[in-house]
């Protein structure tokens, strides 16, 4: 039996891993980074000429939503249809989630996402472990899971109509165990009491249509479930993530916690960083609706001012690819799906809003999007880096290309992207994952399936 080996070079390009290295060349056999020198001399392999252009680890999506019953629909993309447009944008790990339901096992939604992406995915795939029925029955999985590799759990402090909501109370008891096994608890932290209040208000007024659908979610639930979720933290001594930080207010408490020594860690999203809540008036509003809602200028500000430090934060999309039909099933704003496609544009429209409008270092960049989630997620060094024994995972990057952002060009199934027109300065040429071409001559150049299930670690 003969074993193909893929045997790559990249010669002189720009290499930030994320550590800026310089102008080098990069050798690949197989699935491994098996030299990095100024100068590699050529020996029968596939030369990708890296002059003038930029490369940097593979981007890592650690928060995406393949095939989700939400909100009474499903988002479209399945696991070819996500990993595949992920790619084309840079991505080439992707993190999930399995939802467990209440009166069910976690096992049980584990095996069932395994099943949905293990002949789909053509990337490197994993799973973030969802809890919502907090008994003992799921506490004593936790260790067991970490032990198999599934080393991040993700919790609700809203949604009680869709079953995901977890009380303080059974968050204490999970958080013990999870920090118990040093994995990491992550947390879409909003106050459902707030939440309700403000809507319910909403519709006694009459004030249906989207233009008041960030009133519904106002900025103090998002600061206020995140001031308990790091108290909790604390307590219990947990590793805690607050994912889709969207308000000032919430990004403080993050801020503050770091500060203070704690393991305390936050994840944004594009969206918050260009848009500010003005869309909601807009013709096109239902396009915007997510949760937590996009909110002010101030807002968004003191985000990009957190990125552009040295704050310790990802870079997540919450990706969830609906059609436009579906956005439009409704004129009111509590019955319309909430979320956005976005895996595909991330790193152009950070590139774009970060590195280009905002002199960010690409270094930065490099860190938000692949070596900070690589760590959090237990996949360093393995993912994250450009290192000799790291895994392929690649994006070279022309900085002296452009283009303009548009659904048409995308290759999810959704038929809108909420950065449409966006003027890139870049253009993505390589993407390569474990040693393999993502896509050669713009044409998909993997087979479906072809990802592994990775084994993460604490």
């Amino acid at each position: 039996m003969f074993i193909i080996r893929n045997r790559l070079l990249i010669k002189k390009v720009h290499a930030y891993g994320p550590k800026d290295m310089g102008i080098v060349d990069i050798a690949i056999d197989g699935e491994k980074i098996t030299n990095i020198q100024r100068e590699i001399p050529t020996d029968g392999d596939l030369v990708i000429d890296g002059t003038d252009k930029i490369i940097i680890p593979g981007v890592i999506e650690t928060h995406a939503h393949m095939l989700l019953p939400f909100g009474g629909t499903q988002t479209m993309n399945d696991f070819y249809d996500g990993t595949l447009s992920g790619a084309y944008g840079g991505v080439t790990t992707l993190i999930d989630f399995a939802d467990q339901k209440k009166g069910f096992s976690i096992y049980d939604a584990l095996s069932n996402r395994i099943r949905q992406a293990e002949n789909k995915c053509i990337i490197d795939y994993g799973f973030h472990l969802t809890l919502t029925d907090i008994n003992k029955e799921t506490l004593s999985a936790i260790p067991d899971l970490v032990n198999k590799g599934f080393t991040s759990f993700k919790f609700y402090t809203t949604y009680s109509n869709e079953g995901l909501y977890v009380s303080d109370r059974d968050l204490k008891k999970a958080f013990k165990v999870i920090a118990g096994c040093n994995a990491l608890a992550t947390v879409h932290a909003e106050t459902e009491t707030m939440i309700m209040e403000a809507t319910n208000q909403l519709l006694r007024e009459g004030h249906t249509d989207v233009s008041y659908f960030s009133k519904s979610n106002p900025d103090e639930s998002e600061a206020a479930a995140i001031y308990r979720m790091v108290q909790i933290a604390k307590e219990t001594g947990v590793r805690l993530l607050i994912r889709h930080i969207s308000s000032k207010n919430g990004a403080k408490i993050v801020e503050q916690a770091q500060k203070e020594g704690f393991p305390v860690y936050g994840e944004t999203c594009p969206h918050y960083l260009y848009f500010t809540r003005e869309v909601y008036s807009g013709n096109n509003g239902r396009k915007y609706i997510v949760y937590p809602p996009i909110r002010g200028a101030k807002d968004k500000e003191y985000l990009w001012e957190l990125l552009q430090g040295d704050a310790e934060l990802t870079i997540g999309t919450d990706d969830c690819a609906f059609y436009l039909e579906q956005k439009h099933i409704s004129d009111k704003f509590y019955e319309i799906p909430g979320g956005m496609p976005g895996i595909e544009t991330r790193l152009a429209v950070m590139y774009e809003l970060g590195v280009i409008q905002r002199q960010m270092d690409i270094q930065r960049l490099a860190g938000l999007v692949s070596e900070i989630p690589s760590k959090l997620y237990g996949i360093y060094p393995q993912k994250g880096c450009i290192r000799v024994g790291s895994d392929a995972d690649l994006v070279v990057i022309n900085p002296k290309s452009e283009h303009v952002i548009t659904a048409e060009k995308l290759h999810e199934k959704s038929d809108y992207t909420p950065f449409e027109g966006l003027r890139v300065h870049m253009n993505i040429d390589e993407v390569i994952s474990c040693g393999r071409r993502i896509f050669v001559d713009e044409k998909c150049a993997v087979e479906a399936g072809s990802g592994r299930l990775i084994h993460r670690t604490c």
